[in-house]
């Protein structure tokens, strides 16, 4: 039985080059729940799911960060999750139009879920920057594009059918425009960052979500002196929601909050400071799984509780000791109890 995956929105971030970018962020992750043997075959930016043994493969959902380009090369697969055996089969070869497939082996008992992460060559020293639009997505002509120039650093702010940037450091940002093909709804979406223009960094902060009154946020961080132009598309699917597609709960965490609360979380450990207002109160943290040590932009926080804002403030990295760092504020009078899920 083959069964044909359409491309799913998802959060695509850029990283700065570094040395670590090809080794700590995977060009593709895939994962899915199987039961019995099942090939994933991957070609571009294409997924196509050959079950061979047992029953189908269920919750299939994937993102691409780069294509598998029409080039020779030795793809590296790492199980993220998974009990049974993960083998490549078949590299990327021009007598294979390009092919690359994964044979997944779950000869136990009962299905289990499958997270694999895939490493190959970009060409660019592990620098890579999200597909574009012609490529990347399949979602049907709903998208906005942002231009402006921008000195310094400055966030980007789209709600419905405008979009505003706020000067976080720098000079303001001056010649904005923005052009939608719709809205942006008023409900839980997963907008894709599918391209951009500019000298610096331009990175994907917030999807839209009740808690920030359906806005997507988007930084700049033009590092140089002066300004420069940059612009950015945004892209959604047609009746898409929330739910990250990649990064699953990991770690939920409890307390009760009277101000601000910055929460520092590394490995299997979670520690709260108190930077205004009443001290803390019930803290407590539930792991499902340690927070590994890579890089991990794709990260999430969820409030499950409490009616304050809570953000993530630093994403694992070399530089931070791969720590994943969120602040809850909490600005009405009183205390309040606070749930919040952590995904990565």
């Amino acid at each position: 039985m083959k069964a044909t995956l359409g491309s799913l929105p998802a959060v695509a971030v850029l990283l700065l080059a570094s040395p670590l970018g090809a080794q700590g962020q995977p060009q593709f992750v895939w994962e899915g729940v199987v039961d019995g043997t099942s090939v994933v075959q991957v070609r571009g930016n294409r997924v196509q799911v050959d079950d061979r043994q047992g029953l189908p493969v269920q919750r299939q959902r994937y993102r691409f960060f780069e294509r598998l380009p029409d080039s020779r090369q030795n793809v590296r697969v790492e199980v993220r999750e998974g009990r049974g055996r993960v083998r490549i089969i078949q590299q990327p070869r021009l007598e294979n139009n390009y092919i690359l497939e994964v044979a997944i082996e779950d000869r136990q008992g009962g299905a289990s879920f499958y997270s694999l992460e895939f490493f190959w060559d970009t060409g660019r020293g592990g620098f890579f920057k999200p597909l574009s639009p012609r490529v990347s997505t399949n979602l049907g002509g709903n998208r906005l594009v942002w231009s402006g120039r921008v000195d310094g650093e400055a966030v980007v702010e789209c709600r419905g059918n405008r979009c505003r940037a706020e000067t976080i450091s720098g000079g303001p940002v001056t010649r904005e425009r923005a052009s939608f093909s719709r809205a942006l709804p008023g409900r839980d979406v997963m907008v894709s960052l599918d391209d951009f223009e500019g000298r610096g960094e331009v990175v994907l902060l917030q999807q839209p979500r009740r808690e920030n009154r359906y806005a997507a946020r988007v930084l700049i961080r033009d590092p140089k002196g002066g300004a420069a132009d940059y612009s950015f598309t945004l892209s959604w699917a047609p009746g898409s929601r929330g739910g990250d597609p990649i990064a699953r709960r990991a770690m939920v965490w409890y307390g009760r909050v009277d101000g601000r609360v910055r929460v520092t979380v590394q490995g299997r450990r979670a520690r709260a400071q108190v930077l205004s207002g009443g001290p803390l109160r019930g803290e407590r943290a539930e792991f499902l799984r340690e927070l590994p040590r890579r890089e991990n932009h794709a990260a999430s926080v969820h409030r499950v509780d409490g009616r304050g804002r809570v953000d993530i403030v630093e994403f694992p990295g070399r530089l931070n000791g791969y720590r994943l760092v969120f602040e809850i504020d909490d600005r009405s009078g009183g205390a309040d109890n606070y749930e919040v899920e952590v995904s990565w």
